[in-house]
């Protein structure tokens, strides 16, 4: 039996909605940063889970070859406000505890693009508030109905400053799990619905149009969301682990190569 972490977010649901009823695995349904947790506590066996819990930990896990990326914009991940950027240097930015990757892109964005140093907060209720970083369902919402003034897309501000992929989201497993019967197929399952023609996710497409998002503006989500995993996104990737180490984010761990953790599954 496989344990595997089940992130319900609509940029990772086309893959899960295939495997979900898949036999010899059991699924534990999380937040990216909780799933972060139970596979660095050995809870689960294989998860896709928040880039920057690879780097953290790296010599627990080895990488299955599949991302959850944006090249451009990426619409789920956003600030938000009511104010343009350059008003929010020294002001309160709320960040969300869903996701550890997207707030400390986040403050890449700002402080290192922008050259703009906020002051993080974690309590949402706080009437101080000027922006808030938002990933997910809600952030897709937000983007394609807003209520804020200013929407910020990290994934686009990573790209117009890099030329390179943004690598939201890695697929990783604890080492020990190599002699599961299970894990090759499990991976060849996984790698491979992931390269389905998205025109397929109209199955179940209104699991989501309930938010008032039309079907087009679905399908052009899934198109923007990217499962590669090439030379681009991991060049992409340790850029964003260089960052996160400048801003003291990866535990002290300043990883150059990423390639000898890339699990050899064939």
């Amino acid at each position: 039996m496989l344990k595997v972490g089940f992130m319900d977010y609509a940029n990772v649901y086309p893959i899960f909605h295939y495997i979900q009823n898949m036999e010899n695995v059991q699924f534990l349904k999380s937040y990216p940063s909780n799933l972060n947790i139970a596979i660095r506590d050995k809870v689960i066996d294989i998860s896709p889970s928040s880039s920057i819990e690879f780097i953290r930990n790296y010599e627990q896990y080895n990488i299955i070859p599949l991302s959850i990326s944006s090249i451009g914009k990426v619409k789920s991940v956003l600030i938000i406000s009511n104010y343009p950027i350059d008003e929010l240097d020294g002001k309160k930015i709320y960040l969300t505890n869903e996701s550890n990757t997207s707030t400390i892109l986040a403050r890449i964005v700002l402080e290192r693009f922008h050259n703009i140093k906020p002051i993080y907060i974690k309590d949402r209720d706080d009437k101080d508030i000027y922006a808030e970083v938002i990933i997910g369902d809600s952030a897709l919402k937000e983007y394609y109905l807003p209520s804020s003034k200013n929407i910020i897309d990290l994934g686009d501000e990573w790209y117009k400053s890099t030329s390179l992929p943004f690598v939201f989201g890695l697929w990783i497993m604890n080492k020990e799990i190599v002699k599961n019967p299970n894990l090759n197929n499990f991976i060849d399952t996984v790698i491979e619905i992931s390269k389905k023609d998205k025109i397929e996710n109209l199955k179940f497409i209104d699991k989501y149009i309930d938010f008032g998002i039309t079907k087009e503006q679905m399908l052009q989500y899934w198109d923007t969301i990217d499962y590669n995993f090439t030379d681009d996104h991991i060049k992409g990737l340790e850029l964003f682990y260089k960052y996160a180490y400048e801003l003291d984010e990866t535990y002290g761990n300043k990883l150059v190569d990423i390639k000898p953790f890339i699990y050899q599954y064939k």
